[in-house]
This record gives C-alpha cells, sequence and structure tokens, in this order.
C-alpha cells in the first residue's frame, strides 16, 4: 500500500505549512494521481490544512484535502473527516495534520492500527523551539511520551522550524536550530531537515547543505498579508 507520512507538533510549530509543503512535493513524486493531505489537527480553528484548499495554486491541483464536514470543521472538540478510516484501508498516498496534544493523541490512538496496517509510514516531530510547549527538552519529550504512547507509532525524524514569523532573522534561525539539534540528540531522532522561507535558503545553504528545505507559507494571518502588499506599494511608489 502506498505511504503515509504523519506531521505533529505542539501549537505553533509550524507543522501544519510544513504538511502543506510536503504534501505539494510529495504530489511530484507519487506515483498515484494525487495526495491525499488529511486535515486531523481537530481541536484548532487556526491555521489549518483545511484554510489552505484555495491557496495551492495550479500545483495544488495534484492534493486533495480531506478535512471535517463544513458544520463541524471548527468545532471544540475531536472531529474527524467522515472517510478517514476508509481512505487509511485503501492504497493511496497520504499527508496526515495531527495535533500535538491530548487531542491529537486521542485521533493517532483511533486511527494508528490503520497507519500500522500499512507497510510503509513516517511520523515526524515538527520543533520550533520559539513557541510555547516546545521551548524546552522537557516539554518536546512530554509531547513524544504522549504521541508515542497513544500511537504505539515512533517519531522517526524532527523537522526542524526555527521562527519568529516577521521578525525571523538569520541568527535566530541558526540558534533556534542548535536548539533542535540538541533536542534531537536527546531524544535520539534524527533532524530530518530545517524548514526555511525561500529568501533565507541561498544565504543559509552554504553551512547547512542538503540538510536545509526551503517552504513556502500558506497561512499567513490576513494581517501580515496586508502589511506585506502595504510595504510592497509602498515601494513601488517610491
Amino acid at each position: 500500500m502506498g505511504h503515509v507520512s504523519i506531521f505533529s507538533g505542539a501549537f505553533g510549530s509550524g507543522k501544519t505549512e510544513i504538511a502543506l509543503n510536503y504534501a505539494l512535493e510529495r504530489a511530484r513524486q507519487t506515483k498515484y494521481n494525487e495526495v491525499l493531505l488529511a486535515d486531523l489537527d481537530t481541536a484548532n480553528p487556526y491555521f489549518v490544512a483545511r484554510d489552505a484548499r484555495g491557496l495551492l495554486g495550479p500545483e495544488g491541483d495534484a492534493v486533495k484535502v480531506i478535512a471535517p464536514v463544513r458544520e463541524l470543521a471548527q468545532a471544540d472538540v475531536p472531529n474527524l473527516p467522515r472517510e478517514i478510516i476508509g481512505l487509511l484501508r485503501t492504497d493511496n498516498d497520504m499527508v496526515l495534520d495531527l495535533a500535538g496534544d491530548k487531542f491529537g493523541a486521542l485521533v493517532l490512538g483511533y486511527i494508528s492500527k490503520y497507519i500500522r496496517a500499512r507497510t510503509h509510514y513516517n511520523m515526524y516531530m515538527v520543533i520550533n523551539p520559539y513557541r510555547p510547549f516546545s521551548s524546552n527538552l522537557n516539554e518536546v519529550m512530554e509531547l513524544k511520551r504522549l504521541l508515542e504512547r497513544a500511537g504505539r507509532i515512533e517519531f522517526n525524524g524532527i523537522i526542524s522550524n526555527p521562527n519568529l514569523v516577521e521578525e525571523t532573522t538569520l541568527e535566530l534561525i541558526k540558534e533556534g536550530h542548535r536548539r533542535v539539534v540538541g533536542f534531537a540528540k536527546e531524544l535520539e531522532i534524527p533532524v530530518t531537515y530545517l524548514a526555511v522561507e525561500d529568501k533565507y535558503y541561498q544565504v543559509l545553504y552554504p553551512e547547512y547543505g542538503n540538510d536545509l528545505k526551503s517552504i513556502k507559507l500558506f497561512l499567513r494571518p490576513d494581517w501580515i498579508r496586508g502589511l506585506e502588499e502595504g510595504m510592497k506599494d509602498g515601494e513601488g511608489q517610491g
């Protein structure tokens, strides 16, 4: 059966952005007609994969977002897409966006036997050390224990995603990545890659090489988009 890739992380880790970018990348490689991106972050109404349905552009045509029914999409209790079990039992290529909290653990515990029944699956922990619940080793360890115990699936990769959105700097990325590497060493889980926006990629590549991956941000808040557009208009008028 096809591959399942699970991305989980604490609130603010950027796991949804990472999952979206991975799904687009996977869509260029898969033998299937499309990649299924399942939004399982059912307790968080902000920055979720279902919000990106119309933002992925032409290349997003090969990514199908699976999400809860519209009436319950913003519910404060876990609500799974009704077709998720059937899809997990079907031959396809899936990406799962999973909350890194008690709700995520509940969801993973419910679907884990279907994931483990497939031949190929990976679970990645996305870490932004500048966000709550993943700023120190104890918090990261607790997330690891919570998810692995619930799903009987071990994390086998860490995605380093150090940023403070518009306040991000090169030094902040470097220092944050050093912290994530330290967490990974203690957890005995390899760092799969360091994720950065494209504007930082060329500058950081000589230092990090193929450990670096450029990502596009799809879920920026409206006020940030407005600020950026205003800055561009100002530059044009200048």
